[in-house]
């Protein structure tokens, strides 16, 4: 079970900041889904979660997602990775390393933990 859900978490990653496909989300994150980052908890439905990511991303398009690290037990990810993106306003090149921790509840993403650092390389 750890193993799919870190293939979970892997393919969250991959469909939103690679493909921004957010098509299917409902089947990837619970509703709701819980959210802890820096800007405080929020509990959002797959749909909200979609134009949160959407907004965040206008002027960023992913071209990598490096899963660095990642491990789990029972019913918890725990991931390191790297964005690797473009900003589509200025054409410079950015790294976001992201420490992230996820709760799977039902085959499905139902809480995360994340903080995210620009220019880090580790």
């Amino acid at each position: 079970m750890s193993t799919d859900n870190e293939a979970l978490v892997s393919q969250l990653w991959r469909k939103l900041w690679i493909e921004s496909d957010f098509d299917d989300l409902g089947t990837l994150v619970a509703d709701p889904y819980l959210r802890h980052t820096r800007d405080g908890t929020t509990s959002v439905s797959p749909g909200a979660y979609a134009s949160h990511i959407k907004a965040a991303t206008r002027t960023l398009r992913g071209t990598k997602v490096t899963v660095v690290d990642i491990a789990s037990t029972d019913d918890m990810v725990f991931a390191r990775l790297h964005l690797d993106a473009v900003n589509l306003e200025t054409g410079n090149e950015l790294r976001l390393t992201w420490l992230t921790q996820y709760r799977v509840e039902d085959g499905k993403i139902a809480e995360s933990w994340t903080m995210h650092q620009s220019g880090l390389d580790w």
